[in-house]
């Protein structure tokens, strides 16, 4: 597989070992400056052991990310992508900007998809770098001068795009109901009955999270919502398609 290079596994390796090294960096930093202000060891531990076990559910959208990107772009550039700044929902549909299902990976479309899924994304550090500081002084001005108009801004914007997911896969989902659009170069069907179910019981797993944080006050559950959300909307949809065909 073209995604599959030798030289692509270097990279990757050489990301993993940045990673692992800046993590290890601060680690050691924050186990110092704990001693330094009377932080009990048996503390310092029980922190660590607990960080690391409460990573690894929400790990699972990663893992889940990898295994449906690696088909097309093998498992180097999928790993690479997923390890440091990429998001699942981003490189998902970054991907889509490259592939069309079905598609063998080729030099042209690895290359491709690296400018858009890896040099492209660079502009967000950059701008941070570069602008950051200056922008997050305006918004702050903003936000003491009017309140009220900072608040419309970042609703609308959120807004905007929420609405424009959802319409997309609702629409795509109603149009196809009973009627399934079967892709001509894989042959695989797909039907708006399971697009429906999988997209409103994510919502219900989604709003019965958001409903024991609050009524429960289960803060911990806030970084399980998302993955508890993707792997039960999964199973549902599974389950969908094993009853219905």
């Amino acid at each position: 597989m073209a995604g599959s290079y030798t030289v692509i596994y270097l990279m990757g390796g050489v990301i993993a070992v940045l990673v692992l090294a800046m993590s290890l960096f601060f680690i050691v930093k924050s186990v110092k400056r704990a001693k330094e202000i009377g932080m009990d060891m048996s503390v310092i531990k029980e922190t660590v052991r607990n960080s690391a076990i409460f990573s690894i559910v929400p790990s699972i959208p990663i893992v889940i990310g990898v295994g449906i990107m690696m088909q097309y772009l093998g498992l180097a550039i999928s790993w690479i992508r997923l390890e440091v700044i990429g998001a699942l929902q981003y490189e998902i549909i970054a991907m889509n900007q490259v592939f069309t299902p079905g598609e063998v990976a080729t030099a042209a479309t690895v290359a491709t998809a690296l400018v858009v899924m890896t040099i492209s994304i660079l502009s967000g550090p950059l701008f941070n770098a570069l602008f950051y500081k200056h922008y997050q002084k305006r918004l702050a001005a903003l936000q003491e001068k009017n309140a009220h108009l900072m608040e419309t801004i970042t609703g609308a914007l959120l807004g905007g795009l929420f609405s424009g997911i959802l319409s997309a896969m609702l629409m795509a989902g109603f149009f196809t109901i009973g009627t399934p659009t079967v892709a001509k170069d894989t042959g695989v069907a797909t039907y708006g009955e399971v697009t429906l179910i999988t997209f409103f019981s994510s919502c219900l797993i989604m709003s019965l999270c958001g409903l024991l944080i609050k009524k429960l006050n289960w803060k911990w559950l806030e970084s399980y919502a998302l993955p508890l959300t993707i792997v039960g909307a999964l199973v549902v949809s599974y389950v969908a398609v094993a009853t219905m065909y």
